[in-house]
């Protein structure tokens, strides 16, 4: 006979006691910590890869858009040797958007002459105060895409006839080229059909002369040149690369570029996260169009640019929209090795573009 105070087994086997229900909430929390700690990893894998996929994708866009750009640098149509080249515009060595003789040219942005009060210069305080300043680059050349057959010219009322109907008003600057002759110019007048290529300031720079032929004389006649049909009208393009800080504080690649129907020009931000640009010139110094040596832009002489320049080496330092890493990461950079005081992530990306317009 059972006592009064003695339970069954299964009775006095229920439930947990204390001890056993501590133990289950510590072995609970560690396996939480390891899933939470697991989340954060993959998480912070998945930012890195997202940022380091939008770095490259934005390095392959602007190293691919600029070097398209430059490797035609120069051409003005079937006859784009600097010797064939008439740039009638008034004073033209004014402004770089006007400059078109060289084709390609370059600011160092180590050169205490660099150019401030047309392009910005700026530094980012979390990189080392060695760190080269960003270069700037400019190019021009024709609008192989839009050209229009020459039908008729009369130099002497400064007007070529086209084929079809063209979209430039007055203003824009043009480029008439055959196999033996180019000339750029200001049209000044509105017709669909032809361009006017008048002496005067009815337009802004305006032409010096109503002439397109070489040498240029800038007179009111100049010296004289007759396209024929075997010539065409194209516009002419203007753009200069530059790094600036965009409107949300990253540092970010741009373009300024010449407008239709005058000389002012239009900015555009192009890639965002770009830091530094640097660019050296590949000189052929023997005339076998082939680099012997790459320069820094200060150390190009005018003459070079116009000729010996085949090829330019470009490199870009991008970083990171957002502080991923957990320290400074050092990188190197143009040959050498730097340290910023903060967390992006950084990488560098060059190449190198061949000039189709110099050389052979």
């Amino acid at each position: 006979m059972m006592g009064r105070n003695t339970l069954p087994a299964a009775l006095r086997q229920a439930g947990f006691s204390l001890v056993e229900l501590m133990i289950a909430l510590v072995l609970g929390l560690v396996l939480m910590g390891g899933v939470i700690q697991v989340f954060l990893s993959t998480k912070q894998a998945y930012n890195l890869n997202e940022e380091m996929a939008w770095i490259q994708e934005n390095a392959r866009f602007a190293v691919g858009f600029m070097a398209e750009d430059m490797r035609m640098a120069g051409y003005y149509g079937c006859a784009s040797r600097s010797s064939s080249v008439a740039n009638v515009l008034d004073d033209p060595d004014s402004s770089w958007v006007t400059d078109f003789g060289k084709g390609l040219f370059g600011y160092d942005g180590d050169d205490a002459g660099f150019p401030s009060a047309e392009f910005p210069q700026i530094s980012t305080a979390t990189l080392p105060t060695t760190m080269p300043e960003n270069d700037v680059f400019t190019i021009h050349k024709a609008d192989l895409d839009n050209a229009f057959q020459v039908t008729g010219h009369n130099p002497n009322s400064a007007v070529i006839d086209v084929q079809g109907n063209h979209p430039y008003p007055a203003g824009t600057i043009l480029i008439v080229s055959d196999c033996h002759h180019s000339a750029i110019f200001q049209t000044t007048g509105n017709g669909s059909n032809k361009v006017n290529h008048n002496k005067g300031n009815s337009v802004a720079p305006g032409n010096c002369t109503k002439g397109l032929g070489l040498p240029v004389v800038c007179s009111a006649n100049g010296t004289g040149y007759t396209y024929k049909d075997d010539a065409f009208i194209m516009r002419a393009i203007g753009h200069a690369y530059f790094i600036d800080v965009a409107s949300n504080g990253v540092p970010s690649l741009f373009r300024e570029s010449l407008n239709t129907g005058g000389s002012t020009t239009t900015i555009e931000e192009m890639v965002q996260g770009v830091e530094n640009m640097q660019v050296e010139y590949g000189v052929d110094t023997d005339g076998d169009a082939i680099p012997d040596r790459y320069m820094d832009a200060d150390a190009v002489s005018a003459s070079q640019w116009v000729d010996s320049v085949v090829s330019a080496r470009i490199s870009m330092l991008l970083r990171s929209l957002t502080e991923l890493a957990s320290e400074p990461q050092t990188f190197s950079y143009m040959g050498a090795s730097y340290t910023p005081t903060d967390n992006f992530v950084r990488r560098v990306y060059t190449t190198t573009v061949k000039l189709r317009n110099r050389g052979t």
